[in-house]
């Protein structure tokens, strides 16, 4: 098995994890648990994405030469099958997305976006700028804020979800 499909699997199942703890913290109606356990996770996030995609590749990627930046999108991708990348990183920022959703109540699904954009970016020009046989690429971008932001529309709705059910309970109980 590869280091990358290690890496996704205990990622999503890390992120259902997660996922699970945070629901349980909204349905409860714990406000400071729920702020504090963010607090927690999305910097162990920030870690883990740059352990992943900071240190040099083992092998330099041969669809873009070595200190330049590929515009044109999903390059990399006709040339070979790069399927389980595109996977990678669209999972690679979802619990991002996810998290936010549940930090940031209003306007999450758009102030997501534009945040996974900007980290995305500066990921991309850092391995750009260390040429450390990564390659900096636009399909990364566009991957990476696409997962942030699907992933955060989803977690909005499970937010909305969530909420409303607690708010109905209490109307219930009082």
């Amino acid at each position: 098995m590869s280091t990358v499909a290690i890496l996704v699997s205990f990622g999503l199942f890390a992120a259902l994890l997660i996922l699970g703890w945070l629901i349980y913290l909204l349905k409860n109606g714990n406000q400071r648990a729920l702020r504090r356990a963010l607090g927690l996770f999305i910097p162990l996030w920030f870690l883990g994405l740059c352990i992943a995609v900071l240190p040099a590749s083992p092998q330099p990627d041969p669809s873009i030469p070595g200190g330049t930046f590929n515009w044109i999108p999903f390059l990399a991708h006709r040339e070979r099958d790069l399927g389980i990348e595109l996977v990678a990183n669209f999972g690679l920022f979802a619990p991002l997305g996810l998290m936010l959703a549940f930090y940031w109540r209003t306007y999450s699904v758009g102030k997501t976006m534009l945040l996974s954009l900007g980290i995305s970016c500066s990921i991309e020009i850092t391995q750009l700028l260390l040429n450390n046989n990564r390659a900096a690429d636009i399909t990364d971008i566009i991957t990476n804020t696409a997962g942030a932001t699907i992933a955060a529309v989803a977690g909005w709705f499970v937010v909305r979800k969530v909420s409303r059910s607690h708010t109905r309970d209490l109307a219930l109980l009082g």
